[in-house]
């Protein structure tokens, strides 16, 4: 323990309202949502956050703070978790991808912004917590933050959505963290602060008893989750805590036999109850997780899928972006980046599943995912909070100077920062998620550190310390107002998108536009940009369409809309030229023209067309778009080019399957189509798209009897082939085979759940009635002549 108390500066009425401030900056970050459509939901979270930090870090300057960091023990040592925002600029730099890797498209994890917003979450917590009674007020507050946001969860768990009155709320797995799985996350820190309060501090019996119903609660609830990286850090922390409460109980009992030879302790007082009972819980969630979770969530209906790229597929995209380069070894392919490498070098066989069209920004990890975008130096800085938390560990263990009492506070913050920034090496953790493993992080080194030190000693100076007090000012204030200006400005922008977004859903073209025009007055970003576009593609059809078209002033305005779309079109390529999207984007302007017959509109679409293939050449949507744009024109080989390089890409793509039917009926020409179907079939007897696209022809040409062999027979090699089911479901129906009808359906709406028009069928079919009684636009009677399938797959 110190000798001397710390100088009272860091509990002076402005430090302990900046402390406040950020503690309040940190509750509303992990619980704060607005209930509507166009909230950012995790950038909303970071830009308060970033907001917290500039008014924490303006009282903590007034109240001298400032000094008292700067001659804090291991203060040196804390500025290297300032080489992670450091390794990102210089990766960006180098690079040359400032634009995305700086403040990227929504302040990502992987950006040189929100490395800054982390280590000033570390430094503040570093500067604010570092003492026994600020520790606990910070892991006071934690706990009862996170133990709100798990009875909140169980709220909607048991009752359903319905108890909470916001629309946002539709399934019961949507939580105040993010992703599903970053609710495990938060649920296992909770269970681990529980045990190490359980087990170590010295509480009364009924404490204990709460102590452990929340244990059970949290753990419950991590059942329902079923995510096994927090059941194994559960289980390896649930053994750090009870061999630190074996050993604590074993000195205790020492000293006390030392102070009274006669003094007896019974064996059950040594064992650590608690841990044991975690660890013995965490393995049997590990051993039979699936099968307790498919029985709890039977109970409790809860639906929740995350991906992501394997550790293997993520290794494989990143060695083939580096390109053997050194330097990009080093230093990477640049911050926010990992999204065009996987474009560029995805494993074909991705095409083949149900994911084909997910472009992932994030790889198997956080950190993994920065061993490719900011090289060895950036995923190093990564770990220095875990290597400064280990280095403190180390030292306070050496000394042997923590109360029990300290004890226990040291433990829980030491232990709670080692399971998210463990989380942070295995997984893709929201920046929620990591703001709080850098502010358990900071806390628990300061804390650890300066044990064994005397507070005098922190009162030395000198003019270089004096120097580096104000500069740590002019830093500390200008670095976190940069950061919360450009995080809020992005979320300010990113609203007004989404409200754009919400309009143009509902067909309101004008209002989609105005609020681009309303973001883009904000910043300009990739998001408004596009929305404009889109805004204005929507505009054109509804002029065109309108039935003063032909009026001079309706000409007039097309043109502009015209002119106006296709420069929001080039901003974007010129702002983002490595984004394939861009030029998709563009390109879809012109295809609209061409299909209006606005001249030179054909040969501009294909040159975009061309240009994002070249951005993303395993995408078989866009080769599609161009075979749907050669046969506008009438070039039927180019269309089978292009048609042919789709299937090829991804055989089981049932968009360009349609369209191939579209074609033969529109040619008159499906007796010869389903000659050649045969023909492949009968080559290649095992392939399930073959026998879908004959059945498909067979359905189109209204021949429902040959369609169902072919049908069943794709279901058969293929059981979760989900459009082969669709249209086995449609023909079954059509044969008078309604009781099969309804299974394939009912299969369809376990697999597919959110799909209004699998729900919308099997209503029907369950009442009696047509399949597509009482559908509305885009659900048609004719599933074959849609431009798109009816299930993604």
């Amino acid at each position: 323990m110190l000798h001397n108390s710390l100088s009272l500066t860091m509990y002076s009425p402005l430090i302990s309202w900046s402390r406040m401030v950020f503690l309040a900056g940190i509750v509303l970050a992990v619980v704060l949502i607005i209930p509507t459509a166009w909230f950012p939901f995790q950038l909303g979270k970071l830009a308060l956050f970033a907001l917290s930090i500039v008014f924490a870090s303006v009282l903590f300057i007034a109240g001298r703070g400032v000094r008292e960091l700067v001659h804090s023990h291991g203060f040196l040592l804390a500025l290297f978790a300032g080489l992670l925002p450091l390794a990102y600029l210089l990766s960006a730099y180098v690079s040359g991808n400032t634009a995305v890797g700086i403040v990227g498209f929504g302040v990502e994890v992987d950006t040189a912004l929100f490395t800054t917003i982390a280590f000033l979450a570390f430094m503040l917590s570093f500067g604010l917590f570092k003492t026994l009674r600020t520790l606990r007020l910070l892991i006071l507050v934690l706990t009862w933050t996170l133990a709100a946001v798990v009875m909140f969860q169980w709220l909607i768990v048991l009752f359903g959505t319905s108890v909470i009155p916001f629309s946002i709320f539709s399934d019961r797995s949507l939580n105040l963290i993010g992703k599903w799985n970053d609710l495990g996350l938060v649920s296992g820190l909770l269970a681990v602060f529980l045990l190490v309060q359980a087990e170590l501090a010295r509480a009364p019996l009924a404490r204990r008893v709460i102590l452990g119903l929340g244990f059970a609660a949290t753990a419950l609830l991590l059942g329902v989750i079923n995510f096994s990286l927090a059941w194994w850090l559960v289980l390896v922390l649930s053994v750090l805590i009870g061999l630190t409460s074996f050993m604590t109980g074993r000195s205790e009992d020492i000293a006390e036999r030392d102070a009274n030879p006669y003094a007896y302790s019974s064996w059950s007082r040594k064992v650590p109850w608690f841990s044991l009972v975690g660890a013995l819980v965490s393995i049997v969630f590990l051993l039979y997780g699936t099968a307790i979770n498919t029985d709890l969530t039977n109970r409790f209906p809860v639906s929740s899928l995350e991906v992501r790229p394997s550790y293997s597929s993520t290794y494989n995209v990143i060695s083939l972006a580096r390109e053997g380069s050194v330097t990009r070894s080093l230093i990477g392919t640049g911050p926010n980046t990992f999204n065009s490498s996987w474009i560029m070098h995805k494993p074909a066989e991705v095409n083949q599943s149900t994911f084909w069209n997910l472009d992932f920004s994030v790889g198997f990890s956080t950190l993994v995912t920065a061993l490719g975008t900011v090289g060895l130096v950036g995923a190093v800085a990564w770990l220095v909070p875990l290597f400064l938390l280990c280095a403190g560990s180390i030292r306070a263990i050496r000394l042997s100077l923590l109360s029990r009492e300290e004890r226990v506070v040291a433990l829980t913050a030491g232990l709670g920062s080692l399971f998210l920034l463990i989380s942070i090496i295995f997984y893709v953790p929201s920046a929620i998620v990591i703001i709080l493993a850098f502010v358990l992080s900071g806390a628990a080194f300061g804390f650890l550190w300066r044990q064994g030190r005397h507070a005098a000693d922190e009162e030395t100076s000198s003019p270089l310390m004096h120097f580096g007090g104000w500069a740590m000012v002019a830093l500390l204030l200008a670095v976190s107002v940069w950061g919360a200006f450009t995080t809020d400005r992005r979320f300010v922008a990113q609203a007004m998108t989404n409200m754009g977004v919400s309009a143009l859903q509902v067909g309101n073209a004008d209002g989609a536009i105005l609020q681009s025009e309303k973001a883009k007055g904000v910043e300009v970003t990739a998001d408004a940009q596009r929305l404009a576009v889109e805004g204005g593609m929507l505009k054109i059809q509804q002029i065109a369409n309108s039935s003063e078209a032909s009026t001079q002033a309706a000409q007039d305005q097309f043109r502009a809309v015209v002119e106006k779309t296709i420069q929001a079109g080039k901003d974007l390529t010129l702002a983002y030229p490595n984004d394939y999207r861009s030029y998709v984007s563009l390109a879809r302007v012109y295809d609209l023209l061409a299909a209006l017959k606005v001249q030179g509109a054909y040969e501009s679409a294909q040159a975009e067309y061309q240009t994002a293939i070249a951005k993303n050449p395993s995408a078989p949507d866009i080769a599609l778009a161009l075979a749907r744009l050669e046969a506008s024109q009438g070039k039927l080989e180019l269309t089978q080019k292009y048609l042919t390089q789709s299937l090829t890409l991804k055989p089981n793509y049932t968009d360009a399957i349609l369209f191939v039917v579209q074609l033969n009926v529109a040619n008159n020409d499906i007796p010869s189509a389903i000659r050649a179907a045969q023909a492949a079939a009968q080559t290649a007897p095992g392939v399930a798209p073959i026998w879908f696209q004959l059945g498909l022809l067979y359905y189109a040409s209204g021949d429902t009897k040959n369609a169902l062999p072919a049908l069943e027979q794709a279901v058969k090699i293929v059981p979760d082939y989900a459009n082969a089911k669709y249209f086995l479901g449609l023909t079954y129906y059509t044969q008078g085979r309604a009781a099969d009808a309804l299974k394939e359906f009912e299969d369809l709406a376990r697999s597919n759940p959110t799909s209004a028009e699998v729900n919308l069928i099997l209503g029907n079919l369950r009442e009696g009635k047509p399949p597509f009684e009482s559908a509305q636009p885009p659900i048609t009677n004719q599933p074959a002549t849609r431009k798109t399938a009816p299930l993604n797959e």
